[in-house]
């Protein structure tokens, strides 16, 4: 059975990037213990930075329901989303976890509270870390390779 692991890095060498931070994700497709880049997936930008209130609560511009941050714009980047009521982006999923809904793991090197919790609503587990995508991977699909194998893990 492979799965997907999602990486916030800038170099995809070292996991250096905050979730609100990334513009997109190193995807990595896990079989058992080994993985492998399969694609990089960006996030979507709107150009338009005179998008309406209305226009932002219903998607994008168009209208279309494809739900986009606007360059430098918050959930992460440490503006938040200018409502005065945390990240929680107005209760809309955030852009970048439905860009990796398909993911078994996210892993980066710091994620808030409200993104946290819309990841644990689709099931997906992430991981906050500061070290290099391959130590990562291998520790984390070790992880899951256990749990999916009933393995025990070992007290060393």
């Amino acid at each position: 059975m492979s799965y997907l692991i999602a990486v916030a890095s800038s170099d995809d060498v070292n996991i250096d990037l905050t979730f609100g931070a990334a513009e997109g994700f190193s995807i990595y497709e896990v079989q058992g213990t080994t993985f492998e880049k399969e694609e990089y997936r960006a996030v979507p930008v709107i150009a338009d930075e005179g998008a309406t209130e209305n226009n932002e609560k219903s998607g994008s511009p168009e209208g279309n329901g494809d739900y986009s941050i606007k360059s430098g714009d918050a959930c992460g980047s440490g503006k938040g989303c200018g409502d005065g009521k945390g990240c929680g982006h107005g209760g809309e999923p955030l852009p970048k976890v439905e860009l990796i809904s398909d993911c078994r793991s996210l892993v980066c090197k710091k994620i808030g509270f409200q993104a946290q919790k819309q990841l644990e609503k689709k099931q997906i587990s992430s991981f906050d870390v500061a070290c290099g995508v391959t130590d990562a991977l291998t520790k984390i699909t070790a992880y899951f390779d256990k749990i999916d194998n009933h393995k025990p893990f070992s007290h060393k």
